[in-house]
Formats: structure tokens, sequence, C-alpha cells
């Protein structure tokens, strides 16, 4: 009898342990604010240029040649060409080019009351 009792106890920790592990992953702060990049649709960086043109991108994240293109939350994705729900884009400079410069080059505001880039 006190076999099973403590059996059952250890049925009831690992259940208890499963729970927790999935809450803790499915709200995870990383999780739903840096989606994976390989699942990210793609976008060009003259689109990138373009919608900042019109104030719909929020931010940029750069990494190397690699760009994550947040849209900002009152500019609705879904009416747009690029057919997505998602408000998060990957993109991809060439070789020698700077967001930064591109932006400025097309006469946009990087800075205070512009375009937020962050990263390298």
């Amino acid at each position: 009898m006190q076999m099973i009792t403590r059996l059952g106890h250890l049925v009831i920790l690992g259940i208890i342990a499963t729970a927790v592990v999935a809450v803790f992953l499915i709200l995870s702060p990383d999780n739903a604010d840096s989606p994976d990049d390989s699942q990210l649709p793609e976008i060009q960086v003259i689109e990138v240029v373009n919608f900042s043109r019109f104030g719909a991108i929020e931010r940029i994240e750069v990494d190397g040649r690699r760009l994550t293109v947040r849209f900002a939350e009152d500019f609705d994705v879904s009416t747009t060409p690029l057919g997505t729900g998602s408000r998060v884009f990957r993109a991809m400079l060439d070789d020698g080019d700077d967001i930064r410069e591109l932006l400025e080059a097309a006469g946009i505001t990087v800075v205070d009351g512009g375009v937020q880039v962050t990263g390298e």
C-alpha cells in the first residue's frame, strides 16, 4: 500500500513539473518578442525604405547584413501587398549597404521622431 502511495506522489510531481515547464515555455518573453529568424516572412530592403517613408516601420534591428523589421502597431499589414498578418519581417542588406545611410539618402529621419535603428 505504501508503495502505491509513493508511486502516486511521483506521478503527481511529474505532472506538476511538466505543467510548470509548459507554462514557462509559453509565457517566456524571449519567444514572444523574438521569433525565430528563419520563420519570419521576407521583405526587400527597398520595401523597408518605402514603408519607412510612410511611417509604417517602427524599428529596424541590424545584425550584420540581417535586418529584423518591425511594423508599427497602428499599421494594418494585412491590407498591404505583403499579404500577411505578421508585424515582424526579415530583410538582407547587399554587401556594403548600410540601412541608416539608405534611409537618410531617402530623406527618412533615423533618430528622434523617425525610424529607430538598433544594432550594428
